[in-house]
């Protein structure tokens, strides 16, 4: 762990490429190897770039723009801008042209960094609409010649003659990095609004990372870990690849989210950030298979199932195992938990997770099973992590602990407050809203709302704003009734409704990545699916199991299949997949106004009508 060692990223950067030269940094499938990459292979490429960008007029606080999937030329753009003291801003690349077009204007951007020609094509325009900004860089895309327009192999390039000629330059520049300048913008997603920039200053990362060194000692070199969640949110960048010039560990580029799972087998990562729908789905696919098994096998899931429970619980301080269930994990294990590890490579010593709440039944299943699912909780504005369970000290159903250094308390109504080194000090180029965002005694208002366990862990509750109160006064959090009703593999979004109405509905969307495999089970179309009986049964179950687990008041009383998912194109969705709120309550306020006005049962897993 180096972030003790040093006062600004830059110097991170030097001090791992001397401590690991020749060891792997990452690695790449290239017709169907794994190539791996050492440190000063890596650490050449980043010079390369940052000497290319001072050839080309990139000035120390410049802003560096950078579009594309995560990818290893990500990884040596954003080094290379921030080594010689830039700052650096990851554009998601499913937003629309206009919207990079915001975020380019917002971070004064001089130089957009582009992958592929579909993306190149689309932000072009954008060389004679954002004054900033200077110069578009192409990788993975031969463009045609014309000013303003550089492929990154060029950029190299003419770093490294420029190299030839004054091979410290680079290093000259980073020497004057100071800890307090910016090394990154993060974009929050906007799911009430426009984007807001977060500047994080190189004391904030390396903050972080020394709390996360306290967290986790025990990452090395010979740990591994798959990159597949993009660099532009701030999870990836900070904990991810920052993380990884912390501790030395490796990283495997997927290919792409389709081949993950396969690649998961080939990598066999020791530790693995995700999504948490990447469990609810891998456990409803789980409940699905048995249920298409035979009475003896479904008997055998069920005692497994409760056992892995059990174990759970017992290693959370509950009731102990008994002798019998202690004598039978071995057999347990040997029959199905084996078979579940095995789908992420089978030595995991870590799934580390955040973003949305997991069903404590899920959590406490793959628990059992011998997969630790670490539930932490954060946000931009304060580096990414600020509360965090660990492998030694965990409480399922929480996000454990503060991390060290981060003070907190929680307001009256519940909001969660923070202060110390990771908290930004406010967005980009909003002055008068930054005014509103720290109390009196300097803490953070994050807009969500926790509650503290007698151990003193967090349990996230919801956004403030996402709080629903029904026309009873009764208080509904929509983040813990739309996790619950997921576990049905086919169910991609559940948006739940209710404010101020007398109970609680659901607008619930197919998953397309489902909805291939389903149909032709069925011998029918994906369009056909929202109004199938199979469908609208199987769906129908998930919420009464769903209900099952909820207080009365907090219910789905009614619901209904959207013929369509909810999308980014649509613009129901933010860059990170969250839900916009707002805008899916205007766009779908008739099928939500039928639910309400429809009482009768009949209505309740019916299609509505496409628009």
């Amino acid at each position: 762990m180096l972030a003790n060692l040093v006062s600004n990223l830059s110097e991170l950067f030097q001090l791992r490429i001397s401590e690991s030269e020749s060891a792997e940094c990452y690695r790449v499938k290239k017709n169907d190897l794994w190539l791996p990459v050492s440190w000063s292979v890596f650490a050449g490429e980043v010079r390369a770039v940052s000497a290319g960008l001072i050839e080309s007029g990139f000035e120390h606080g410049q802003t560096v723009a950078i579009l594309g999937k995560t990818s290893p030329s990500w990884c040596e753009i954003d080094m290379g801008g921030i080594f010689i003291g830039g700052c650096t801003v990851g554009i998601y690349d499913t937003l629309l042209v206009d919207q990079v077009e915001f975020l380019l204007q917002d971070s004064g951007a001089s130089f957009l960094f582009v992958e592929g020609r579909a993306s190149y094509e689309r932000v072009l325009p954008l060389l004679d609409t954002v004054d900033s900004l200077k110069q578009i860089v192409v990788w993975d895309y031969e463009a045609e010649a014309r000013e303003g327009v550089m492929a990154l192999a060029d950029l190299k390039a003419l770093g490294r003659k420029l190299l030839e000629r004054k091979s410290l330059i680079v290093e000259s520049r980073a020497s004057k990095v100071s800890a307090d300048d910016v090394a990154l913008v993060v974009y929050t997603s906007g799911t009430t609004g426009r984007p807001k920039g977060v500047p994080l200053s190189h004391k904030n990362v390396l903050s972080q990372l020394k709390s996360n060194d306290m967290l986790i000692d025990d990452i090395s070199g010979e740990d591994i870990t798959i990159s597949f969640l993009p660099m532009a949110h701030v999870a990836e960048h900070v904990p991810g690849f920052f993380g990884r010039l912390n501790t030395g560990m490796r990283t495997a580029f997927a290919t792409n989210y389709d081949t993950l799972l396969d690649e998961l087998l080939e990598v066999r990562p020791t530790y693995f950030g995700a999504v948490p729908r990447i469990f609810e789905k891998m456990y409803g696919r789980i409940l699905e298979r048995v249920a298409h098994s035979s009475p003896r096998r479904q008997a055998i899931f069920g005692w497994v199932r409760d056992l892995a429970r059990r174990r759970a619980r017992a290693a959370m301080g509950g009731p102990a195992l008994s002798f019998k269930d202690r004598m039978m994990l071995p057999l347990a294990d040997r029959l199905v938990y084996r078979k579940i590890r095995d789908v992420f490579g089978g030595r995991v010593k870590a799934f580390v997770t955040g973003a949305a709440p997991i069903d404590l039944e899920i959590l406490e299943f793959f628990y059992g099973v011998g997969m630790k699912i670490i539930e932490v909780y954060g946000l931009s504005e304060a580096t990414a992590i600020s509360f965090a369970n660990t492998l030694e000290r965990q409480q399922l159903g929480t996000v454990g602990w503060a991390i060290p250094g981060l003070e907190y308390k929680l307001a009256d109504d519940g909001e969660i407050l923070l202060r110390g080194p990771t908290v930004f000090s406010g967005y980009l180029n909003l002055a008068q809203e930054n005014d509103k965002l720290f109390d009196d005694e300097g803490y953070l208002y994050t807009g969500d709302i926790g509650e503290l366990t007698e151990g003193g862990c967090l349990r996230i509750t919801d956004r403030k704003k996402n709080l629903i109160k029904t026309a009873g006064g009764k208080y509904v959090i929509p983040a813990r009734v739309e996790s619950v009703a997921k576990s049905e593999p086919l169910i991609s979004q559940v948006y739940v409704h209710g404010d101020n109405r007398p109970y609680v509905v659901a607008l619930i969307t197919l998953d397309d990545r489902e909805t291939g495999r389903v149909a032709e089970e069925l011998k029918t179309t994906a369009e056909a699916l929202p109004t199938h009986p199979v469908v609208v049964a199987r769906v129908a179950k998930a919420v009464e199991v769903a209900n099952s687990k909820l207080a009365r008041f907090e219910r789905i009383k009614h619901h209904v299949i959207l013929p369509k998912d909810f999308s980014l194109e649509a613009g129901t969705l933010t860059p990170t997949l969250k839900i916009k709120r707002r805008i899916v309550a205007d766009h779908y306020s008739s099928e939500i106004d039928r639910l309400y006005s429809e009482a009768s049962a009949s209505y309740q897993a019916t299609s509505a009508a496409p628009q």
